[in-house]
């Protein structure tokens, strides 16, 4: 016979076995409607808010299709503005290397005056070292690139699809969400279930709030400080900042990083210093903001999110910075549901 420890063990261990099945296997299939069943939820509350005499339903589908054709309208504006930031950069990139050329025999020039060494030799390697570089590139990496463009177009299609599912599913539940609440309600074998759905209900509002402050804050600090500078599209450039700063492992560097980085290669050394400072500001930012704001108020580590984000990538691919993260807080919530109930 098991002790009572042994007991608790092997039900913690069913549970975060039922948890990894469920977002292995079921996730992919229900989350549309999942998702769709709490927006419409969300919808239906704020509707029933308005002082407007007219169905429910109807005024909340509306609010559901302004807000997509507002999305719609946010992301075709970021790409536009991707493709004209990147077309100017195509422009100057001749520019560009004649400035890296000239730096590059500046160097040289100065290492010759210093050190007694062959600069045109050390000009002449970094070049030779260059261009294979650039050689490789047309060889080994554009052709894999180009045969994974594919992939990434049915990844693209499946996450437009699964949008297009989640928007319809909305549309189809507001007419009857809130008899399907009624009779969620009346059922008292799925009282656990809501409980545990609360507190990850609460726990993804506190985590999109957090990061949408902390979006906010880099945001307008990196337009700030680059508009001081003196930078083009520092507005464009602030918001995409804050943007990749939401995602684990990548952050404002793969921003503003090579933006230093090409201050430091226009001898702009000023706003390359500056801009580095940039980026260890936002990330302390981050470090200083994302415990307050997410860990101390859902009643978990902070080190146990981020375990559960590195967790959920390992198991889960991208998807798992989501995935990882939740399934953590309903196996917590889960477990002390359960041990709770059983306690006199």
């Amino acid at each position: 016979m098991l002790s009572e420890n042994g007991k608790k063990y092997l039900m913690i261990l069913a549970v975060i076995l039922g948890v990894y099945l469920f977002m292995k296997y079921i996730s992919p299939v229900v989350s549309p409607f999942i998702i769709a069943f709490f927006l419409a939820g969300f919808l239906s509350r704020l509707a029933g808010k308005l002082p407007m005499k007219v169905k429910k339903p109807f005024l909340a589908g509306t609010m559901l299709l302004l807000f997509v054709i507002l999305i719609f309208i946010l992301i075709g504006s970021v790409f536009v503005g991707i493709w004209n930031k990147g077309g100017e950069l195509a422009g100057q990139l001749t520019i560009l290397q004649n400035d890296m050329y000239l730096l590059l025999g500046d160097c040289c020039d100065r290492l010759e005056q210093s050190f007694g060494v062959d600069g045109e030799a050390i000009e002449d390697y970094v070049l030779q070292q260059i261009n294979l570089f650039a050689e490789n590139m047309d060889v080994n990496i554009f052709p894999v690139v180009m045969n994974k463009s594919v992939g990434y177009m049915k990844n693209i299609v499946g996450v437009a699809a699964y949008l297009g599912i989640t928007v319809v599913a909305v549309f189809l539940l507001l007419k009857d969400y809130e008899k399907i609440v009624r009779w969620m309600m009346g059922n008292e074998d799925l009282d656990g279930i809501w409980e545990i759905a609360d507190k990850v209900i609460q726990y993804i509002k506190t985590h999109i709030k957090a990061q949408g402050t902390i979006l906010l804050i880099i945001s307008i600090l990196c337009a700030g400080v680059l508009s001081l500078l003196g930078l083009k599209g520092s507005i464009l450039y602030g918001i995409l900042t804050g943007i990749m700063d939401l995602l684990p492992f990548i952050g404002t560097g793969i921003m503003l990083i090579p933006l230093a980085l090409f201050q430091l290669l226009k001898a702009n050394y000023i706003h390359a210093a500056a801009i580095f400072l940039l980026y260890g500001g936002c990330v302390l930012i981050r470090e200083f903001l994302e415990p307050k704001l997410i860990g101390n108020k859902v009643g978990i580590w902070p080190v146990g999110i981020l375990f559960a984000v590195f967790v959920g990538i390992q198991l889960f691919g991208v998807f798992g910075i989501i995935k990882g993260p939740i399934g953590f807080v309903i196996i917590c919530e889960t477990c002390r549901y359960l041990f709770e109930k059983k306690e006199p």
